[in-house]
């Protein structure tokens, strides 16, 4: 399948796809975003999606222009546009940036607009998902609040490059209080004593559409959720450990600083989890094609 992408409107190649040198996104990070995966070939759990691309757009003082329908479409349109076939599922990227600025300069007066729409739309990571990994515990550095998904990403960028110079796949962000916190583009989960600990919404982390997932299939699976915040040092003593995300899903980690975690294997309350998400996701994706078919889009 061709990486295709919409830039307001206009089909076209990623590979030829271009913004303007005085686009706030490029300039800026001024812009938010979203990533979501299709399921049957139709966006997967769009309206929480929606909702947090709307919530990150208040984060920067930018009201949401373009409509669910009218965002919703266009993905739609661009997945068309791909190649994408019945059974091909894929990766779906919504940009939405302030738009071409009048000048090279922060002030939001000359911001003059209008919001400029990206969708990209590409193959699904292949091998992510699921996939055991290797974290390594790293300090975050300073940077915009990671409850807004914006494009200011650099924190996230230079954990992950940390955790890869030390051998690992991904990084576990410590706060300034010692606390774990989120992985790079994942939530973070353990699990001790059978119970399932997650660190709360509201202490330094995305609210993950994947996360609220687990935490319905756990409450399916009887499986207890502890939201808490998590020292560093409780996750090389947790019984199982895991990341959820998008495209990984739901993914077992092995090794934390390599302090072995479990085993190379999903544990016994990992399983569990991941047969009830399963469940959950197959309903979810029925209301999906529902929510669609309502909305005159299918």
């Amino acid at each position: 399948m061709a990486a295709f992408c919409s830039v307001d409107g206009v089909l076209t190649p990623e590979a030829d796809a271009v913004v303007p040198i005085l686009d706030r996104g490029f300039l800026f990070a001024d812009s938010v975003y979203e990533v979501l995966r299709t399921r049957d070939g139709l966006p997967f759990a769009w309206r929480p999606h929606i909702d947090r691309l709307r919530h990150s757009a208040d984060g920067i003082a930018m009201t949401l222009g373009p409509s669910e329908r009218t965002l919703l479409a266009e993905v739609l349109r661009t997945l068309d546009a791909s190649g994408a076939g019945h059974g091909d599922e894929r990766y779906v990227r919504i940009i939405v940036t302030r738009g071409t600025g009048s000048a090279p300069s922060i002030d939001l007066a000359f911001a003059e607009g209008p919001q400029r729409v990206i969708v990209m739309v590409r193959d699904l990571p292949a091998g992510r998902r699921r996939a055991p990994c290797r974290v390594a515990l790293v300090q975050r550095a300073n940077g915009f609040d990671p409850a807004i998904k914006s494009g200011s990403y650099l924190p996230n960028v230079l954990g992950l490059a940390e955790a890869r110079r030390r051998g690992a796949d991904d990084c576990l962000f410590v706060d300034a209080h010692g606390m774990v916190t989120e992985a790079s583009t994942a939530n973070v989960h353990a699990v001790r004593g059978g119970e399932l600990h997650t660190p709360p919404i509201g202490s330094g982390l995305l609210a993950g559409v994947t996360r609220s997932l687990l935490l319905e299939a756990a409450a399916e699976a009887g499986v207890l959720v502890v939201e808490k915040r998590i020292p560093a040092g409780e996750v090389l003593g947790a019984d199982e450990l895991l990341l959820t995300g998008t495209v990984r899903e739901i993914a077992p980690v092995t090794h934390v600083d390599d302090v072995a975690i479990g085993s190379e294997h999903p544990g016994p309350v990992t399983q569990r989890l991941i047969r009830a998400f399963d469940l959950v996701c197959a309903r979810r994706a029925q209301l999906d094609r529902q929510d669609f078919s309502e909305l005159g889009l299918v």
